[in-house]
């Protein structure tokens, strides 16, 4: 018999069958004990005397076939034990056979639908559902989870809210009460069984009743585990007083009690995220550098936060699933990183040329100067030249800063054969290349003219704006512009002088 999921069209026949598995798991559970206890003994007597007998123990030679169950082959392998004891040899076989049979009793009578249904409603009350578990912050802690259903989302928080298809948790008493929960949970045509007992007077369980007062009191009992009990908090809970009046002293009213509470749903939608198991065959391909058009997603510096011990699922059912790991982001703000590229495509280093430091003085500039009809109505007051020469001085100090960055890359970049960047201009962003020729040619040419000239005329059509409401004067403007960059311009290229020699 298969382990393949079923179908089923009656509540009763889903029942039924979760009532089978837990009996067929406890049985399972007390047959690999039974086997565990016989091979410790076979050992002791020294009753490994084939290799048929020792391979029947091995759990890695002796596997379970895949059309059996569970349950089947941990009692093919229980009864094969007897075939091999000599009939001289006593292992108490009749002791063991009349304990596995009252045991067998026993689950049978624990998990009859009648009894385990009527025991399950009495301590229906010690499961409620959650999505933020009060457990999760100290399993201790025996106050109330809550059921977030709010429905407001904001797109720049990641809440409960934002959660599609939210998971919700079982918060339990203590994990004895944890197949009260899955017994809740079960589905039929897209139906939780919990929810049937929002309404008491539902006939969900008709058919497993003897009575009528049974189903009463099934679904009071049951119903408890919907409704929440009433809040309250515990010590051990991060708690703050919030104050909300300005009275000082320490009345009830004065404060609001907030209390910070896990959501497991939120938890849960992260842990299954990160640990998509549909990627896992392609993170094998990538590790085995082979290609696949998968793409794989990675979520970098995070860590695992555990929070409970080795009964994960005391906290809450979901916490069970995740191995008791939540999943921690990292909170600080990301590193800029801008990444510097040499202009060797452009014609001139000033094409797309616009730095977002030199924003505010250009503004301030094109604003000054439309004021003021003529250049010279400025020049008349020193007070006004005084601003120009501020604001010029600013976009040229960034100007500088930039060059100086292109400078500290790798030297040589310049030396490309498709490199269409004008020569006066390399002479000033490489000018530490090893190239007898090209250094010839930096000191002999007046290349600081040439990029004065087209620093003026940059500034200009930034100035122009796209209005174009600014007409540059060549004469005024364009001849000013340049002359402001030709002193800074010209110390610059005595550092740069002074540190080549410096270098050879």
């Amino acid at each position: 018999m298969s382990e393949d999921k079923k179908e089923f069209e009656t509540w009763k026949e889903v029942i039924i069958d979760f009532l089978n598995k837990k009996r067929e798991f406890a049985e399972e559970t007390y047959l690999k004990d039974v086997i565990k206890n016989i091979n410790g003994l076979f050992k002791e007597k020294q009753f490994f005397n084939s290799t048929e007998i020792e391979d029947h123990f091995n759990p890695k030679k002796n596997k379970k076939d895949k059309s059996q169950s569970s349950i089947e082959f941990q009692r093919e392998k229980y009864k094969k034990i007897f075939e091999f004891v000599e009939t001289s040899f006593n292992l108490y076989l009749e002791q063991i056979k009349a304990q596995y049979y009252d045991k067998c009793k026993e689950i049978d009578g624990k998990y009859a639908p009648h009894k385990w249904i009527t025991q399950a409603s009495k301590n229906a009350a010690s499961v409620s559902f959650a999505t933020h578990v009060i457990k999760l912050t100290h399993s201790k802690i025996d106050s109330s989870s809550i059921y977030d259903q709010i429905n407001l989302k904001r797109s720049d928080y990641v809440t409960t809210s934002s959660l599609l298809n939210k998971a919700v948790d079982g918060a339990v008493s203590g994990n004895q009460y944890a197949p009260i929960y899955q017994f809740l949970e079960l589905e039929l045509n897209g139906k939780k069984l919990a929810g049937e007992f929002t309404d008491s007077n539902t006939m969900v369980l008709d058919g497993l009743a003897q009575t009528n007062e049974d189903i009463k009191e099934w679904n009071s009992g049951f119903s408890k585990s919907l409704h929440g009990s009433e809040l309250s908090t515990h010590s051990l809970a991060k708690q703050i007083y919030f104050p909300v009046t300005e009275n000082i002293s320490l009345e009830k009213e004065s404060y609001h009690l907030l209390c910070n509470i896990q959501s497991s749903s939120l938890s849960h939608a992260i842990f299954t995220r990160v640990h998509d198991g549909s990627q896992k065959e392609f993170r094998k391909l990538r590790n085995k550098k082979l290609y696949s058009e998968e793409k794989i997603t990675t979520y970098m510096q995070r860590a695992r936060l555990s929070i409970t011990a080795s009964n994960h699922s005391n906290a809450s059912q979901l916490n069970g699933k995740r191995g008791g790991k939540l999943i921690l982001f990292p909170a600080q703000p990301p590193t800029w990183q801008s990444q510097l590229k040499p202009p060797i495509y452009k014609k001139s280093l000033f094409n797309n040329f616009y730095p977002q430091a030199m924003k505010t003085d250009i503004e301030y500039l094109r604003d000054f100067l439309l004021r003021f009809e003529s250049i010279d109505l400025s020049i008349k007051n020193p007070q006004r030249m005084k601003w120009i020469n501020s604001w010029v001085d600013n976009i040229i100090d960034e100007f500088l800063f930039y060059t100086s960055t292109i400078q500290n890359l790798p030297t040589g970049w310049t030396a490309k054969k498709e490199i269409k960047l004008k020569l006066e201009h390399q002479y000033l962003l490489d000018p530490y290349r090893e190239d007898e020729q090209f250094q010839a040619k930096r000191k002999a040419d007046n290349w600081q003219s040439v990029v004065c000239d087209d620093f003026s005329a940059w500034l200009n059509r930034l100035l122009i704006g796209r209005d174009k409401k600014f007409t540059p004067q060549k004469n005024l403007h364009s001849r000013m512009w340049s002359k402001f960059l030709e002193q800074p311009l010209r110390e610059y290229s005595e550092t740069i002088e002074y540190q080549s020699e410096v270098i050879v």
